[in-house]
């Protein structure tokens, strides 16, 4: 594994020098943004037309972060193109160094636009039909070759609330086989359930990766988790985003707009908590490796949407674990420090 900042830093000429071959000797870049995984993003000032920037680790090279593979980014984002989905176009790329030159989608999301005064019904509308198009446009020849979600470490990592959540409000390292009981009962879940509808899953998708661009066309960001696998698990995500309450008029009707049936309405419960599972663990993992303890601001919100979840009788196997396993989700001081000698080693 390599240290993706000081990488980074030691990329800066070539990068620069990448700016300037395609965009022109004048331009600079200014820094953007960092996300939770191995990559940055600039913007290109000084050249006749704006671009952004990416950077990110190239496959090549290992890192810690799982997934995010740049061939797929480049690889989903023309799929998405060409079914009429807007993913930024490519200008120029060199795979090797890990350096992309973007079409500039603006500084608007969809959550900026919502905290600037936008009609918030108006907002969610726009994102999930950008999710029903996703869902309607792809086909089995689009998917061919896609990680399915059974097989993604994004599924893998539903334990995460088991290797780091539970042994923090425990105080105690977890018994080697709670990860194993807990994923039985996940399995007692989705045996009682009809097959989900399976189809393209973005794998990130909520305000802040969608971009309000010109005649209210929206753009579609941070797409490299792209798989194939319960298709109610982005709705999941936008309407049970960890950042922000959806208002319980407007939720209703974006599950109403989807049109669901039973089944899926089934399968958004378990994919959506299964998602909560994940990010709870997640966010005390990163505050511990990494040291992002801004994200655990979230935790709160998090923990409701698993408390909340666990009431519908699609989960009864899983609440009943969680009960059995007195699994405190009303956890409110997290001590850092002092969580981590609790940690296993084979934490996921």
């Amino acid at each position: 594994m390599i240290d993706v900042r000081a990488y980074f830093v030691e990329q800066e000429p070539a990068l620069k020098q990448f700016a300037r071959k395609y965009a022109g000797q004048g331009v600079d870049v200014v820094p953007l943004a960092q996300d939770w995984a191995s990559r940055r993003y600039f913007r290109v000032v000084g050249a006749p037309l704006s671009y952004v920037l990416m950077q990110a680790v190239p496959d090549h090279i290992p890192t810690a972060t799982m997934g995010h593979k740049l061939s797929t980014f480049i690889g989903v984002g023309r799929m998405l193109n060409a079914r009429g989905i807007h993913a930024p176009n490519i200008i120029a790329m060199d795979e090797d160094n890990g350096f992309v030159l973007l079409e500039d989608f603006g500084d608007v999301t969809l959550g900026k636009a919502l905290e600037q005064g936008a009609d918030e019904t108006e907002i969610y509308k726009k994102a999930t039909d950008v999710l029903i198009k996703m869902r309607d446009a792809m086909n089995a020849d689009d998917l061919y070759g896609f990680i399915k979600y059974k097989d993604s470490y994004i599924r893998k990592g539903r334990q995460r609330i088991v290797d780091w959540y539970i042994p923090a409000t425990r105080f105690s390292k977890n018994p080697d086989d709670l990860v194993e009981s807990y994923n039985a009962a996940w399995e007692e879940v989705a045996s009682a359930l009809s097959p989900p509808p399976i189809g393209f899953i973005h794998g990130d998708f909520h305000l802040q990766n969608l971009m309000l661009l010109k005649h209210g066309d929206v753009g579609v960001l941070d797409f490299q988790d792209a798989m194939v696998g319960p298709v109610t698990y982005d709705l999941g995500n936008l309407l049970e985003n960890i950042r922000t309450d959806v208002p319980h008029d407007i939720y209703d009707a974006m599950m109403a707009r989807y049109a669901m049936d039973d089944v899926a309405r089934a399968w958004f419960r378990v994919m959506a908590t299964q998602f909560h599972c994940r990010i709870l663990g997640q966010v005390l993992r990163l505050a511990i490796l990494s040291g992002k303890h801004d994200l655990m601001q979230y935790m709160p919100r998090i923990q409701n949407y698993i408390k909340n979840a666990l009431n519908d009788p699609v989960l009864k196997p899983l609440s009943q674990w969680f009960l059995g396993e007195r699994v405190d989700l009303d956890a409110a001081v997290f001590d850092v420090d002092r969580i981590k000698p609790f940690i296993r080693d084979d934490a996921f």
